[in-house]
């Protein structure tokens, strides 16, 4: 009874605060609905007074083919959230992401900085101040040049032979691709990176659960991203991090600390190597290389001028980064071989006939591989019918003049403006029948033609933020393929059945299946 009279004695406040809260959030959803310019672009209704279609279309691991359908429905300019414009017309491309563009990276990436004992750090990816950026970046920059690379060609070399091996003893059978190519990147870049091998190959698991880790923190970077605030009512607040570790679905969420643990303790194991002779033979985690060469970490650490915090935020990106993106790439190769019989035979003939003239050694060296054009086609067209990113690349309208668009608009500073690469390279305007695989394209284009396609090509990113690991990338590719395809050839298990695709961040691949046969008149094991 007593409860019931409390409830009706302040019924009359509640009756007076019910309306006025309603007629608050009518208010704000009619302010962003039309916020300035911006109500002028079509899109979703709910994209323009939510964020939620974002954090769902980005939940369920989507969102690539989302911005595509948006964009074929609404035209070139898309209001995909409160203050969130997707663009597809490619005028835009070199004024938004050129090496001197003013549009600096939003808050979307503040998920991807680190903590490190000196408290939170961007990693060179995450960082959104320009010059900070360039500051960031100079002491380890000549580490990531094609020349310095070249030198660890070795130990691309070491993972290249297990690789093949494993194949050898997979041959009349069936394979899972998709797992053996990140199995592969992962022990290439810690062997490029830290002399240190961890034999995701060689013991055929995911060593320490580190693939797991980070991908449940890119599924967790990605959907919060899309509401950059809500983070610290999550992981950025201590308590609710804290309570999280005692719910094992949602501590695998929380794996930054684990993938900064993870990355330290290679830095100490380095370390480690610092009284060990270079020449000592690679025979499983914790020796270096049998050649001896002079790793990543090495170069980095010869700069004075980094601070063992940022030293680690430079190794965390490597790791962070460094295997998916060269993985999904990897899998985009094979899988649209496998689809397409013609490009397939074309590649094989061009590498039967270098090796027939003794154009290539055993194993493949890059310069050789970059003597390959239909190689370096088939790369380029992968690439392009899967980019590693399927999010929007998202940078700020400049303060004050902001951004008028080709179509007269004009979107204030601060307004939140990208393009998604998947939606770049669907431009049939740019690369005719774009959801044909045709390497062909890049080698009969005219000088024109490639540079608008050249243009579009958002693989690696644009301008000044192009990704760092870009030429890692490269190596690691044009030197695997060649040499697996001289060897093997590669069937899908079940030809009329689609692999599987989860955009977080990277648009990663599952159910790549194959057999596995040894090509006729290839090499064989020595």
């Amino acid at each position: 009874m007593e409860l019931l009279q409390s409830i009706l004695s302040t019924w009359p406040l509640l009756a007076t605060l019910l309306p006025l809260t309603l007629l608050y959030l009518l208010l704000t959803t009619l302010l962003t609905y039309f916020r300035p310019s911006l109500r002028s672009l079509p899109g979703p209704f709910l994209a323009r007074i939510s964020s939620l279609p974002r954090l769902w279309t980005c939940y369920t691991g989507s969102q690539h083919l989302h911005h595509l359908h948006l964009h074929d429905k609404y035209g070139p300019f898309v209001r995909v959230g409160p203050n969130h414009v997707s663009f597809s017309n490619p005028s835009l491309i070199p004024v938004v992401y050129s090496i001197s563009s003013k549009f600096v990276k939003s808050d979307f990436y503040t998920l991807f900085d680190i903590k490190t004992p000196a408290g939170a750090m961007p990693t060179i990816f995450s960082v959104r101040d320009e010059a900070v950026h360039k500051g960031f970046k100079r002491p380890v920059a000549g580490a990531y040049a094609m020349s310095a690379l070249r030198e660890l060609e070795g130990g691309v070399d070491e993972c290249t032979e297990i690789f093949m091996g494993k194949m050898e003893e997979r041959v009349g059978g069936e394979v899972d691709l998709g797992v053996w190519v990140h199995w592969y990147a992962w022990d290439t870049i810690t062997t490029l990176t830290f002399s240190n091998r961890l034999d995701f190959m060689a013991r055929e698991q995911d060593i320490q659960g580190i693939i797991s880790a980070i991908n449940a923190r890119l599924k967790y970077n990605s959907i919060i991203g899309q509401a950059p605030w809500l983070h610290k009512y999550i992981f950025g607040n201590r308590f609710a991090a804290y309570l999280a570790t005692f719910i094992p679905s949602l501590a695998i969420l929380n794996s930054s600390k684990y993938i900064v643990d993870f990355t330290a303790a290679q830095l100490r194991h380095h370390q480690s190597l610092d009284s060990k002779p270079p020449s000592s033979p690679s025979e499983g985690p914790g020796h270096r290389p049998k050649a001896g060469y002079p790793d990543m970490l090495s170069r980095f650490r010869r700069s004075p001028a980094l601070s063992s915090s940022e030293l680690l935020s430079h190794a965390t990106g490597n790791i962070f980064a460094g295997s998916d993106t060269t993985a999904a790439s990897l899998r985009s190769i094979f899988y649209h071989l496998c689809l397409s019989p013609s490009a397939l035979s074309t590649l094989q003939n061009e590498i039967s006939t270098a090796s027939a003239k003794g154009n290539l050694s055993d194993p493949v060296t890059f310069a050789e591989a970059q003597a390959l054009p239909y190689l370096q086609a088939v790369i380029k067209e992968a690439l392009r019918m899967h980019p590693a990113v399927g999010l929007l690349l998202e940078r700020l309208a400049p303060s004050p003049e902001g951004l008028t668009l080709p179509n007269g608009i004009h979107l204030p500073a601060g307004t939140v403006v990208g393009m998604n690469p998947w939606v770049s390279a669907r431009d049939p305007l740019v690369y005719p029948s774009p959801y044909t695989f045709k390497p062909e394209r890049w080698l009969e284009a005219s000088e024109e033609e490639l540079k608008l396609m050249e243009r579009n090509f958002l693989a690696f990113g644009g301008g000044s933020r192009t990704c760092l690991g870009k030429n890692i990338s490269l190596l690691e590719m044009g030197k695997l393929v060649p040499q697996v395809l001289r060897r093997f050839e590669f069937e899908l298990a079940e030809p009329g059945k689609e692999w599987v695709m989860e955009d977080y961040w990277f648009v990663q691949q599952r159910e790549l299946v194959c057999r596995v046969k040894r090509r006729e008149g290839g090499m064989k094991e020595g």
